[in-house]
């Protein structure tokens, strides 16, 4: 992925610029705001759960006299007409819908069926995603790769500020499988890609206040990792087990038609990046796979508002391969580790054999040895 920032503004980007991180930055002076973000295309039965979803929102939220849908089973979909998957790409998937979504925008029924579904404030709410994500990270056997938007959460366990309202527990499950894995003397890793900031121009006070819950949520985790490290005696520090990664694009002068360009207001913040050439690219994935046999791709993020269920309305669906999954291989090698090891291999520059098991300590020091020396060439003074 390249990525571009300057030289496809007026050829392959024309027309498509965006840019809300850089303060008067335009398609006449530049940059482009990378993007890098995941998708799921869901096709077969799990389609069904989907459109069921649709269904929901509708009936409840459209008006009386256009609420009528047409109702499709799965005898007029005609699933043994869906082409049969060849086991040479995997193999078929078990999918699962799961929902973050409250009876205030879809119809919920509170019954037997339904032990999920739990009652706030005078509606019926489903958290499906944050129990999804709780019931993976407690199943993980050797490692977590996240690429989310926001990372922050399990405010009860800060070190300062534990009353705000960000009580969701993803951040300390995930470290708490660490710390149970250390007590255990196993080998276990989680890597986490977020964006370098949230989106908008990083000074103003909103940025600032996220940045803050995100470093307080982070030093929550390292601080439990680090007594689990003590109290085993283990010759190891946090970031053996857990680290935090963000992408960014770093072009050379001979990247930008200047020719081509507006000038860019002297000292403004365009200036600015016309001469180092860098900028973040804005990570609006969330994602999360589980030891290469499970991944769950959707519109959730590590935060309250799209974990809590009776916030934001969110979906997302989770899978696997039942011909690889850890029980059956050890080490999956279905289409789950594919995707991973074409994202990792997009973000690293290239194929390191070292990436093919995470749960390793060698893993974990070539994907700090690569982003280090990314970092100091993205930091340099002078663009190259």
């Amino acid at each position: 992925c390249d990525f571009p920032l300057f030289n496809t503004i007026n050829t392959l980007h024309r027309g498509d610029f965006y840019s809300n991180c850089i303060e008067g930055a335009t398609a006449g002076t530049g940059p482009r705001q990378p993007w890098h973000d995941n998708h799921a295309k869901v096709e077969g039965p799990a389609a069904l759960d989907i459109k069921q979803n649709f269904d929901e929102r509708w009936n409840k939220q459209a008006c009386e006299h256009i609420s009528r849908l047409y109702a499709l089973d799965e005898e007029e979909f005609v699933l043994d007409a869906i082409p049969q998957i060849p086991e040479t790409e995997g193999g078929h998937w078990a999918l699962q819908l799961f929902r973050s979504i409250t009876s205030d925008s879809c119809v919920l029924l509170d019954n037997d069926r339904t032990p999920h579904l739990h009652h706030k404030g005078g509606r019926i709410v489903e958290n499906s995603i944050m129990r999804c994500m709780t019931q993976q990270i407690r199943n993980a056997k050797n490692f977590i790769y996240m690429e989310n938007q926001y990372f922050l959460g399990s405010a009860y366990a800060w070190m300062e500020n534990s009353d705000t309202l960000a009580q969701h527990i993803i951040p300390l499950e995930i470290a708490q499988k660490i710390c149970d894995k250390i007590s255990q003397g196993e080998e276990f890793r989680a890597y986490i890609v977020i964006p370098m900031f949230p989106e908008g121009i990083p000074t103003t006070g909103p940025i600032q206040e996220i940045l803050y819950w995100q470093f307080r949520t982070i030093q929550a985790m390292y601080r439990r990792i680090a007594n689990a490290i003590q109290e085993n005696g283990t010759e190891t520090v946090p970031t053996d087990y857990l680290r935090f990664f963000c992408l960014a694009k770093r072009e050379g002068p001979e990247d930008v038609p200047v020719d081509e360009l507006e000038e860019p207001t002297e000292g403004s913040q365009p200036a600015t990046i016309r001469s180092t050439l860098r900028h973040c690219i804005y990570v609006h994935s969330k994602m999360t796979i589980i030891d290469d046999d499970y991944v769950l791709i959707g519109s959730a993020n590590i935060n309250q508002r799209s974990l809590a269920g009776e916030r934001d309305t969110e979906i997302a669906m989770g899978g696997y391969q039942p011909n690889h999954t850890i029980e059956e291989e050890g080490d999956p090698r279905g289409d789950i580790h594919t995707y991973r090891m074409a994202l990792w291999t997009a973000h690293f520059g290239g194929f390191d054999v070292a990436f093919l098991n995470p749960n390793t300590q060698e893993c974990m020091d070539k994907v700090h040895e690569i982003s280090q020396t990314f970092w100091d060439v993205y930091t340099a003074d002078d663009p190259e």
